[in-house]
């Protein structure tokens, strides 16, 4: 009876969230000139632009040389900042907020700046639990990833935006 019950709820809610607009996330589309990129980077190494590079190729995206590109993507190098919100009855800190920040820029073959510099940040709140060290260390180090993830999906949002805003007659 519950299994019924299930499919019949899965049936009648389906119309719903399909009028509301929901889609799963897919590629981002974007122009021809768009899907081949040069990313300037002050540190290629480092888990920011190897999140970026992975993250724009499942997209579709190519990276080439500079002399290949239309566009250049030139992003800054990632800073992370922990600071005390909240000092508790002992002294120490009970909540700490963790933000992460980059900037980005896109110049095209010309040299000519398509979009100024623009800072993308992103920040977490977090507890502080003086009981459990290794467990705040490794949670730090998820929020960390999640951050990271979130400022490339800002990066990419920008990028189509650019590329299919309004104004793309213009930049292109």
């Amino acid at each position: 009876m519950t299994k019924l019950f299930i499919r019949l709820l899965t049936v009648a809610l389906l119309p719903s969230l399909v009028a509301c607009g929901f889609h799963l996330r897919g590629s981002i589309d974007l122009p021809p000139e768009w899907k081949t990129l040069h990313l300037s980077t002050a540190s290629p190494n480092s888990e920011l632009s190897s999140e970026l590079r992975s993250s724009f190729e499942a997209n579709g995206i190519q990276w080439v040389d500079r002399a290949e590109a239309a566009y250049t993507l030139q992003v800054g190098t990632e800073v992370y900042e922990r600071r005390n919100l909240t000092i508790g009855q002992d002294a120490k800190a009970s909540e700490f907020e963790l933000t992460m920040h980059t900037t980005l820029r896109v110049i095209d073959l010309e040299g000519n700046e398509t979009l100024a510099l623009t800072t993308v940040t992103a920040s977490k709140v977090i507890t502080n639990d003086p009981e459990n060290i290794t467990g705040k260390v490794e949670e730090v180090r998820l929020l960390r990833g999640e951050m990271r993830s979130s400022l490339v999906r800002q990066i990419m949002r920008r990028i189509r935006f650019l590329a299919t805003g309004p104004d793309s007659s213009q930049t292109s």
